[in-house]
């Protein structure tokens, strides 16, 4: 699906833009935590899954995917987050969800998974950084100046 944003190019024209999924990732100790930042939709969905999986193959006792930061998941970011549950329930119950916006929640609710994944009521809406700067910033993105037909 794809969701219109107005933006100004550097002449004042208006475009049309899609939206940006920004994933970062970071390991702190034990945990390795995978924050969304964005919209997960059938674009962005695999660069995330293959963030996830190079996550899932360290040792990290858990894995934290924050949702916090999301505006949008589409069933395609859900399967994504489905299938690492399946893995996570194989391979020793490591991932663990923190809740998004009730725009994101109502999705996994209206979808009847919000009982079926792992999600950490209890934790913070986003884990503590210790100062790190996050260790991959991937934006998924193409160029604005394809956007406006310079990239032809």
């Amino acid at each position: 699906m794809f969701r219109q944003h107005t933006v100004h190019s550097p002449e004042g024209d208006l475009l049309c833009a899609p939206c940006e999924l920004v994933i970062r990732s970071r390991r702190d100790g034990d945990v390795h935590v995978v924050q969304l930042v964005g919209e997960l939709d059938k674009d962005s969905a695999p660069r995330f899954e293959i963030e996830l999986k190079r996550a899932e193959a360290t040792d990290a006792q858990e894995i934290i995917v924050d949702l916090s930061g999301l505006t949008f998941i589409g069933s395609d970011g859900l399967k994504v987050l489905i299938h690492a549950n399946a893995r996570s329930r194989d391979g020793g119950n490591r991932l663990m969800l923190v809740r998004g916006s009730d725009e994101v929640q109502s999705t996994f609710e209206m979808s009847g998974l919000l009982s079926r994944l792992p999600f950490d009521d209890d934790r913070e809406q986003t884990p503590p950084t210790h100062g790190e700067p996050a260790r991959v910033n991937i934006v998924v993105s193409r160029p604005v100046h394809e956007w406006a037909g310079g990239g032809r």
